[in-house]
């Protein structure tokens, strides 16, 4: 009797010892999984860029939970699609400090009736697109309304536009004067090719328009979402070139985006290409990324593909 009254109570004092050192623990919960936490520059955009709450770490398909104790860093876990692993922490990593930081709400897009946001969409006749005669031509491709709850840190309503057809790495647009904004890296874009020959300098595309809006998610299960970014590849969080400062993200737009093609006079000689042209889409099967600045009013549009 004697025994099992020592075994009963050691139990209890070991599950009563673990949940006091579960008290002392703290944690932060990033989306994503390609990050090394080491302090540097990379480290401190993906906590900031990618944090969640732990019910949005839990649903988000892959997502990380950093553990610290008396505010070091002392264990993870990788969580893909619910199960957690032990992530292997490298020597560096252990120790990190523990920071406080806000988690990013992630909002869905939907197809709605009417709303002041909108993908596709003619030019507004008092906006003005950029234009080139290099490569291809932007597209414009809606409009964002800051009188959405997801948009409300804009400092304007902003046009999105971007010359989706070219290959770009990363396309900088200064909207200091958000009816005319400019390309910042003019020189870069000149660079860069394009992979369809029937695409000119003076080619039209303009899409039917889609009117959306935005609604609290916990997941990125939609045709576009706000919040967080869910990386194809590497994260390639943005620094604005105006004011050195890591780059708010705005928006994701995924390849399940259905925004039709309403005109254009584009027409390939090879018929393959013709599906392009036939929506708006991002090098085929790929995403567009957009951050935006509300201090230097820049954005950074990025394209990942499988």
């Amino acid at each position: 009797m004697k025994t099992l009254i020592k075994i009963i109570l050691f139990t209890f004092m070991g599950l009563f010892t673990s949940s006091l050192e579960q008290k002392d623990e703290k944690h932060i919960y990033l989306a994503g999984w390609e990050a090394e936490f080491n302090g540097d520059e990379q480290c401190q955009k993906f906590l900031e860029t990618q944090v969640v709450d732990k019910k949005t770490a839990n649903h988000v398909w892959s997502s990380i939970d950093l553990v610290f104790k008396d505010n070091k860093l002392i264990k993870a876990y990788d969580i893909d699609e619910g199960i957690r692993s032990e992530r292997k922490l490298k020597e560096s990593e252990l120790g990190f400090e523990f920071q406080e930081l806000v988690p990013n709400q992630i909002y869905g897009f939907t197809q709605v009736s009417k709303s002041e946001s909108y993908f596709g969409g003619e030019i507004p006749k008092e906006f003005s697109i950029p234009k080139f005669e290099f490569n291809a031509p932007f597209q414009y491709l809606g409009k964002l309304s800051k009188s959405d709850e997801a948009f409300n840190w804009l400092p304007f309503d902003l046009h999105l536009v971007a010359p989706i057809y070219i290959n770009f790495d990363k396309l900088y647009i200064d909207y200091s004067d958000p009816l005319k904004p400019k390309v910042l890296n003019i020189e870069k874009l000149k660079e860069t090719d394009n992979s369809y020959d029937d695409i000119q300098p003076n080619s039209e595309i303009v899409y039917e328009k889609v009117f959306i809006a935005t609604e609290k998610t916990n997941d990125f299960e939609s045709i576009g979402f706000t919040g967080v970014p869910n990386w194809i590849q590497y994260p390639e969080i943005p620094t604005c070139p105006k004011s050195k400062k890591t780059m708010k993200f705005l928006c994701q737009l995924t390849d399940a985006l259905e925004v039709k093609t309403k005109r254009t006079n584009v027409h390939p000689k090879d018929e393959w290409y013709t599906q392009y042209f036939e929506n708006m889409n991002f090098w085929g099967d790929g995403d567009l990324y957009i951050f935006f600045d509300p201090e230097s009013k820049v954005a950074c549009f990025i394209i990942q593909m499988t």
